[in-house]
């Protein structure tokens, strides 16, 4: 155990600690193969600890997965309260492949376990219903199911086939926001 690890934390910066040694687990090793035991190691406390932080390992894997996933997409949606131009389209859709850049350890761990483990819930319908549901509260671009699944094949693709260099990230968002605009323009006619 380093001295890090044993010393006085506050509940908050204790979970904060098995949050991001659980995670470096899951990635490393799945969901169904890491063990309690195996978190505690990783963050230098033992397996009562962590139980007294958190429920079950399903318990710390969603506390430890949802704000990844969905905090940053809200903050950038929640600011756009109704109406949205291309230029903020745009912006977001540079924020969310940038963010899938950043976290993308998680964010194959949370598409993997959605496909191998049925029992627990799906992420990916879960972020489509989440855009969606920003989407109608702040009044941005209408019930379509085409632009979401426009975006959400976007944000894989970049999983998938990363890209670092950030002018053609935002070239690749342009062309992006320019037909989610031309869509909803059609569709106003």
């Amino acid at each position: 155990m380093t001295d890090e690890s044993t010393k006085r934390l506050s509940r908050e910066d204790r979970r904060e600690q098995i949050i991001e040694a659980a995670l470096d687990v899951f990635i490393e090793k799945g969901y169904a193969a890491t063990t309690t035991a195996e978190i505690a190691k990783s963050a230098g406390i033992s397996e009562v600890t962590l139980f007294r932080n958190f429920t079950s390992k399903r318990d710390l894997f969603f506390t430890g997965i949802e704000p990844i996933l969905f905090s940053p997409l809200e903050n950038d949606i929640s600011q756009m309260s109704g109406g949205i131009d291309k230029a903020q389209i745009q912006q977001i859709i540079f924020n969310r492949i940038k963010f899938l850049e950043q976290n993308r350890g998680v964010v194959k761990l949370i598409l993997n376990e959605s496909m191998l483990n049925q029992d627990n819930e799906n992420y990916i319908h879960k972020m489509v219903i989440n855009l969606k549901t920003l989407f109608d509260k702040n009044r941005i671009l209408g019930d379509d199911e085409f632009i979401i699944r426009l975006l959400m094949g976007s944000f894989l693709s970049f999983l998938y086939q990363p890209e670092t260099n950030d002018q053609r990230i935002q070239e690749y968002a342009n062309r992006i926001a320019e037909i989610i605009i031309d869509s909803q323009e059609k569709r106003k006619r």
